[in-house]
C-alpha cells in the first residue's frame, strides 16, 4: 500500500538529509485500521533532479503489526511509477520547452502526457465536479482544467489519490480500496521508473 505525503524538500534536499528517516506514519494502520505500524525499512526508485539528472531514492516502508501488510510513504514531488518529478512534467505541460530537464526527458514526458489524456475521459467521469468547476469536455483539456481547479500537478495528484483513488495516469492497486493521502510534513529545513525499485532493509 503507499500513502503520500507532502514535503517542501526537493528530490536533492530529501536525498541530501536522509529524510526517508523522519517520516511519521500513520499510528494505526490505514489498511486494516488496528494494528500499528513499525518501521520496515525501505526500498530505492528512480527521481529526477533539477536539471534532469537521475537520482536515487529511498522511500520509507513501515509494516503493521495486526494485518502484516506494508506501507510506504511516497514524498509529494514524486509521482506514483513514474521516474520524472512532478516539478518537471508540470513545466513541460506549461510549454517550458527551454528548460533543461525538460529537454532530457521530453520524449518520456510526452508519453506522460499522452497516457493523462488517454485516462481524461475515466478521471472526468470518476471526478465530475468533485474539483468544485465544472470538468472538459474534451480530455485533451484536462491540464488546464486541473491547474486551475487543484493548483498545480503536486496537490491534483494527492487529491485524486485521497479522494478518488486514482492517479493522473490509471488506477493503481496501492491506491484503491484502503489507500489515500496523508499529510506529513518534513521540516523546511531538512536538509527507472518504479517497477526497477530495489529494496534495502536499513532504516
Amino acid at each position: 500500500m503507499q500513502r503520500i505525503y507532502f514535503t517542501a524538500l526537493t528530490p536533492e534536499g530529501y536525498i541530501a538529509s536522509e529524510a526517508h528517516r523522519q517520516v511519521i506514519a500513520d499510528i494505526i494502520c490505514p489498511r486494516c485500521g488496528k494494528g500499528r505500524l513499525q518501521r520496515h525499512g525501505t526500498y530505492g526508485r528512480g527521481i529526477t533532479g533539477l536539471v534532469g539528472q537521475l537520482l536515487w531514492l529511498l522511500v520509507a516502508r513501515f509494516i503493521c503489526g495486526g494485518c502484516g501488510h506494508t506501507v510506504s510513504y511516497l514524498p509529494s514531488f514524486a509521482l506514483s511509477y513514474r521516474i520524472v518529478q512532478v516539478a518537471t512534467f508540470e513545466a513541460f505541460l506549461d510549454g517550458m520547452i527551454d528548460r533543461v530537464d525538460v529537454q532530457r526527458w521530453q520524449s518520456v514526458l510526452e508519453d506522460y502526457r499522452r497516457r493523462m489524456t488517454r485516462f481524461a475521459v475515466e478521471l472526468v467521469r470518476t471526478v465530475g465536479c468533485g474539483f468544485g468547476r465544472a470538468p472538459p469536455v474534451a480530455g485533451g483539456a484536462v491540464w488546464s482544467w486541473l491547474k486551475v481547479a487543484c493548483g498545480g500537478i503536486e496537490p491534483a495528484a494527492r487529491l485524486l489519490v485521497a479522494t478518488f483513488k486514482l492517479t493522473l495516469f490509471r488506477r493503481y492497486q496501492c491506491q484503491s480500496a484502503s489507500g489515500g493521502v496523508v499529510s506529513t510534513t518534513l521540516p523546511a529545513g531538512s536538509g527507472g521508473e518504479e517497477r526497477g525499485k530495489r529494496r534495502s532493509h536499513t532504516t
